[in-house]
């Protein structure tokens, strides 16, 4: 009997031991996913920060070089005029993402001028970065906004198209639903619509100004 009780006595403290050794495992496999958590994310933020803006500054130099070709009388060819459209783009353009690390990193301190043009905080845009149907939406509206042409009925159905990416509690499972979801992706298509009619419109009004100047 008293060997029974030695025993379990000893199998009680082998196993402790191993509960305590399991614990210190466990411990350091979660100190070493913190670690390698905070190296991707310190690159991801890297990435995202230098590469969209080393593209834009590229595209912006590119197309000032392109024009000043073209004023010396110079043949800029199809790659020129691409360059000069891509550059006009990359400068007018709203940038969601690239503009919301430039608030985020501090480069740009305005965080109201941001909310104003995009509708939404950069720390938002920062969890939808891997949206395009929300970053091509958002980038909508802060070219409207910023040309002052920004209507009403177009901000409505953007307020809708928030409430539904809000309700989502991921990146991915928003991404899910623009593949999945039709009334979402209706939304989508409406604001895509109104967007290409205002751009129309406004272009159609500037040839008409253009054309009233013509002697």
């Amino acid at each position: 009997m008293r060997r029974e009780i030695e025993k379990l006595a000893t199998e009680k403290l082998l196993q402790g031991d191993n509960i305590r050794a399991l614990k210190a495992e466990v411990h350091s496999y979660q100190d070493e996913l913190r670690s390698l958590n905070g190296r991707i994310q310190s690159l991801e933020a890297q990435v995202l920060q230098e590469t969209p803006v080393k593209n834009i500054g590229k595209e912006v130099r590119l197309r000032f070089l392109e024009r000043h070709r073209k004023q010396m009388g110079k043949a800029i060819g199809k790659l020129g005029h691409e360059r000069i459209k891509c550059g006009d783009r990359a400068a007018h353009r709203g940038r969601p993402v690239v503009d919301a690390l430039l608030c985020l990193t501090g480069l740009f301190t305005d965080r109201g001028v941001y909310s104003d043009l995009y509708g939404v905080s950069p720390e938002t845009m920062r969890q939808w970065k891997d949206v395009p149907e929300m970053i091509e939406i958002t980038s909508f509206r802060a070219s409207l906004q910023s040309e002052g042409m920004l209507p009403r009925d177009f901000q409505i159905l953007f307020e809708r198209l928030l409430e539904v990416a809000k309700a989502c509690s991921s990146s991915m499972e928003l991404r899910a639903a623009f593949s999945e979801n039709r009334a979402l992706q209706r939304l989508q298509d409406e604001l895509q619509n109104s967007y290409d009619k205002i751009v129309a419109a406004n272009l159609r009004g500037r040839q008409d100004m253009s054309s009233q100047h013509i002697p």
